[in-house]
């Protein structure tokens, strides 16, 4: 090992630097960069075949607008809000009916709540086509014109009852009890209207909603249903 500590290293020349070619050297042959038009630009720019604005880009951008859809009338918007029917009810003839049915409508003697006049029932033909539209196709069409009668008869007594509760509670609970405590022929000479009579300001069906009678034959049902149920 003295031999080894004892020799001096042999200094090495430094090698000269290789000469760089110069900038207007062309690339070799079989260089991929020799043609300089293979080279595309950076960032690429806007090519006939590549569309040139964003709105025809099959991807939207996150700073474009959001296009909401259009909205579609309601079947319930479509209504009249006075009776709940559509605004034009149908006189025309159905595909499959076999019967004219009377086009003509009779005036209640119900008064509008919008309006000088009264409410109208619909005509037999307006019937009919309504249930059709509902669903019921078996309905006989020579029994439309007694089903419009019983109609219209069931509202005329139902407003009759409403005038006559009104005609006996309008002027307070203390001068309808003492109208109801003479009964039907004393009640008859007592003034029974106080102001205007009462009008209907709209037609609405509430089938789910049972009356305070109802709801109590309900209860005793419940409770002695061999009597009620």
């Amino acid at each position: 090992m003295g031999w080894f500590w004892a020799d001096t290293a042999t200094p090495t020349r430094p090698l000269a630097p290789q000469p760089l070619p110069s900038s207007d050297a062309a690339p070799p042959p079989g260089c991929p960069m020799h043609k300089a038009t293979s080279i595309s630009p950076f960032p690429p720019q806007n090519s006939p075949q590549s569309p040139a604005d964003g709105s025809s880009c099959p991807v939207a951008s996150p700073n474009a607008p959001l296009s909401s859809p259009t909205p579609q009338p309601s079947t319930f918007s479509k209504l009249n809000p006075l009776n709940y029917m559509p605004s034009n009810l149908s006189q025309s003839r159905s595909t499959n009916q076999t019967i004219a049915l009377p086009t003509s409508r009779t005036t209640s003697s119900i008064p509008r709540g919008d309006a000088e006049a009264n409410w109208e029932y619909p005509s037999p033909q307006q019937m009919y086509n309504a249930m059709l539209r509902k669903g019921y196709d078996d309905t006989p069409e020579d029994a439309v014109e007694s089903m419009v009668a019983v109609h219209n008869f069931l509202n005329e007594g139902a407003w009759a009852e409403i005038e006559g509760w009104e005609a006996r509670f309008s002027k307070g609970l203390g001068y309808g009890w003492q109208a109801c405590s003479r009964g039907e022929e004393g009640f008859q000479g007592m003034p029974q209207w106080k102001g205007d009579r009462p009008r209907l300001m709209r037609f609405m069906g509430r089938p789910g909603d049972l009356t305070p009678k109802a709801r109590m034959l309900d209860v005793l049902g419940r409770v002695w249903p061999s009597k009620f149920a």
